[in-house]
């Protein structure tokens, strides 16, 4: 049963983190692994095979053994945790023809196109899941949405959403955030079919004014979608705006979305940012990476000593939250990471009914302030 559970985490790490990349900016943030939200927490039945496996190779051909397909996917899966993306899609390929209707083979093959920049091949994945009825309809519209945005298709996506709301079948906790990116693709429509003059700008999805606007005064939702199709493009026109949107009281997580565009376009300004009540300077060519930062690795290393022998479920559990906090935090400089992995260890303690007393005096702190990030809420498509 332990297995079968750690399977599940790795799962949820893989397809978590990649749909919080395509609402921010390429492959720096795609390895942060870190969002376990309700909506896209279960985006996927999560499978986990025990059974062997025989595999033959005869010039790279793939003899079908029965259950090959799940080992497909197992491997699937690994390359793409591993960043190898070409190999995903080897495998994935190889997988759908065996079982065309798998849910998870047809995801993670659209995913590693997605990675390869392939969107257009992509898309026409996910559009044939909706149209065969392969997988959560709901599920898979949120993908399809999301690569509808890298396409900066939103005519398609106006009418994919209105069918939605027309057909009843928007769940009610999402009613609001899919309204506000129909009203923003329909705003941006027709800023494209009114736009006749040329500026600095041109080609890009939306002007620089509607960009500035959406920073300074947009929903979360809009927010999240306008740096989304932002990680495409030439970020250069809005750096401005950007930096600007680091120092004003904006989710820390978003800032961590601007922060990476920044980076990886290679924007190298130094810059003023607040978080969490902290006002600090950093250069954006000295940032870490978000999955290198010392706040990660060093608790990493940590819960892994004390945990991943001897309970690697609750290990996996706190690194789940271990990762969702060092997004929110980047790129903080956090001191005490023993007294925090602590901390850590006694959460998830506490989550089994394993312990009861009252923590100890050093850790109690560092509890409150691990509790109030988990109260964050992340804005999801």
């Amino acid at each position: 049963m332990g297995n079968f559970v750690s399977a599940v985490y790795r799962w949820r790490r893989l397809f978590t983190f990649y749909f919080y990349r395509t609402c921010s900016c390429g492959s720096s943030v795609s390895t942060m692994f870190c969002f376990s939200q309700k909506g896209m927490l279960h985006l996927l039945q999560l499978i986990y095979f025990s059974r062997r496996y025989n595999m033959e190779k005869n010039e790279h051909k793939i003899i079908p053994f029965p259950h090959l397909s799940e080992l497909l996917m197992k491997k699937g899966m690994e390359a793409m945790e591993g960043k190898n993306y070409k190999e995903a899609f080897r495998y994935f390929d190889q997988g759908i023809q065996m079982e065309p209707d798998h849910e998870d083979i047809n995801l993670g093959l659209a995913l590693s196109l997605v990675e390869l920049g392939r969107y257009q091949e992509a898309k026409e994945i996910v559009k044939r899941m909706m149209d065969q009825g392969i997988g959560d309809y709901f599920h898979v519209i949120n993908i399809y949405l999301m690569i509808l945005l890298q396409l900066n298709e939103h005519e398609e996506i106006a009418a994919v959403i209105e069918a939605l709301f027309d057909e009843d079948q928007v769940p009610p906790e999402r009613v609001e955030s899919l309204e506000n990116l129909l009203l923003m693709s329909k705003r941006i429509v027709g800023q494209q079919e009114d736009s006749s003059q040329p500026s600095p700008t041109e080609g890009l999805p939306i002007d620089e004014a509607e960009v500035v606007r959406i920073l300074e005064a947009g929903t979360i939702e809009e927010q999240l979608y306008i740096l989304s199709s932002l990680s495409n493009q030439n970020i250069r026109p809005w750096a401005d705006a950007l930096c600007q949107y680091l120092i004003e009281e904006k989710h820390p997580f978003l800032k961590t979305l601007v922060l990476s565009l920044l980076r990886e376009q290679e924007v190298n300004r130094t810059v003023e940012l607040n978080k969490f009540g902290q006002r600090w300077t950093v250069n954006i060519e000295d940032l870490p990476k978000p999955e290198e930062t010392r706040f990660l690795m060093e608790l990493q290393k940590e819960l892994s000593e004390k945990l991943e022998h001897n309970d690697p479920i609750m290990y996996e559990q706190a690194m789940e939250m271990v990762k969702r906090h060092n997004i929110l935090l980047y790129p903080l400089n956090i001191d005490h990471l023993s007294i925090w992995g602590k901390a850590y260890e006694r959460l998830v303690e506490e989550a089994y009914g394993l312990v009861s007393d009252e923590p100890e005096e050093e850790i109690k702190g560092i509890l409150e302030e691990i509790r109030n990030l988990e109260s964050i809420t992340f804005p999801v498509i």
